[in-house]
């Protein structure tokens, strides 16, 4: 009985493990099944032009693949591209809705009202101040949350763009190469030229190996090509990528005359003709703008070189032959009579000093006379008997004899 229940076990065990294995593989379909669901709804809400539910779809079909499958797997490549594409058009739209509500608000004006001088009453403004704080913190987060759609839609785009470029065949190679596109997008839209043009020209590396020359994705990927190297003010390159998208589009229209002469008419031909016939007048436009951005630009680089290059008459440039130009030497001359007249000014100051030592020396040359003078002076006051006058005229002789050693040391 042991015997028999446990074979009777074990090939219990042996029959329930096909059956997990098919219960896995049927969780496994119903995901890639239920994923499929949520790719073609996010599809037809990309039809309908509702991008928001889009992405939302799209992001539960990613997150769905990648926990069964993982990030980088072949089955995730579809809903990568498709949630990357549609963030991408979601920032889009947010930006033009944006820019569409800035215009039209009215500038302050300058003349502003006076306020209440009592400060018991409240300014106006004052109490529009929590308002105006609470405007400015919405529109930050509205850029923050537009920045951060961008960021997300380079992710999953650069997720597709591996999971396409390792596979061989050539949708997939198309698809790499759509994503590369994209990614170009999105580096124009955060102003990265560099980096989208690095995208745009692989894309079309791409292209040109897989796509016939009359094919519509060629004429849209020289098109942004185009348009990058215009915002980097590469004008000649700009105009070659914009007449090779005119090309592609030229030959295009020929093919599908053709096809309509033969058929007798398609209303699909018909209406993409229609469609391009429209388009080429527009990038002939852009083509004469860039020309004439090329010509304004070659103009005003022109008039640099000869800003730089032609001789400067100010005084802070020299002259062609290395000597100081006119002005300097005009400041250099000016400079002179001041050195001169200091050195007068000093030299007078000398002179002046020794004219006054010669003025003190002067009385010692002539001391004897003034020694004679004062002997008869004495000699009259004792005829005379004016003893005072002959002591004050003794004191003033003293006096003198006593500047004779100052005007000594002084000299």
């Amino acid at each position: 009985m042991l015997e028999e229940a446990s074979t009777a076990s074990g090939s219990g065990s042996a029959e329930e493990k096909p059956c997990s294995s098919t219960a896995a593989a049927e969780t496994s379909g119903d995901i890639m099944e239920e994923a499929k669901k949520l790719i073609g709804t996010g599809k037809r809400h990309l039809v309908m032009g509702d991008v928001a539910s889009a992405v939302n779809v799209f992001q539960e079909a990613c997150s769905m693949l990648a926990a069964k499958y993982g990030d980088t797997a072949d089955e995730c490549g579809e809903a990568f591209f498709l949630c990357g594409k549609s963030l991408l058009e979601l920032a889009r739209m947010e930006n033009g809705v944006l820019g569409n509500a800035l215009e039209g608000v009215p500038e302050e004006s300058e003349e502003e009202e006076e306020e209440p001088s009592n400060s018991n009453i409240e300014s106006p403004k004052n109490l529009d101040d929590d308002d105006d704080d609470d405007e400015e913190n919405n529109a930050q987060d509205d850029e923050e949350e537009d920045v951060g759609n961008l960021q997300l839609a380079w992710e999953m785009l650069e997720v597709a763009k591996v999971i396409y470029k390792r596979k061989e065949s050539k949708d997939d190679q198309l698809m790499a190469a759509q994503a590369y596109l994209k990614l170009g997008e999105v580096s124009a839209e955060t102003g990265n030229y560099p980096q989208a043009l690095e995208d745009f020209q692989e894309c079309l590396t791409m292209q040109l190996k897989l796509l016939p020359p009359h094919s519509r994705l060629l004429a849209e990927t020289h098109y942004h090509v185009a348009t990058t190297l215009c915002s980097m003010e590469q004008y000649s390159q700009a105009v070659q990528h914009y007449n090779s998208s005119i090309k592609v589009i030229e030959t295009r229209l020929a093919m599908l005359q053709e096809a309509i002469d033969a058929a007798g008419g398609a209303a699909e031909e018909k209406s993409e003709l229609d469609e391009l016939k429209q388009l080429l007048p527009e990038i002939r436009e852009k083509v004469e703008d860039a020309k004439e951005s090329q010509r304004t630009a070659s103009a005003a680089s022109q008039a640099i070189l000869q800003t730089l290059g032609a001789p400067s008459t100010s005084s802070t440039f020299p002259c062609e032959n290395g000597g100081p130009s006119s002005s300097a030497a005009l400041a250099s001359t000016s400079q002179i009579p001041v050195k001169t007249s200091d050195g007068a000014s000093s030299s007078r100051a000398v002179s002046d000093i020794s004219h006054l030592v010669r003025k003190k020396r002067k009385p010692e040359e002539e001391s004897p006379v003034k020694d004679t003078d004062a002997k008869q002076l004495k000699q009259e006051a004792t005829v005379n008997g004016s003893g005072d006058s002959s002591a004050s005229n003794g004191n003033e002789t003293q006096e003198g004899k006593s500047q004779e050693p100052a005007s000594h040391s002084a000299s």
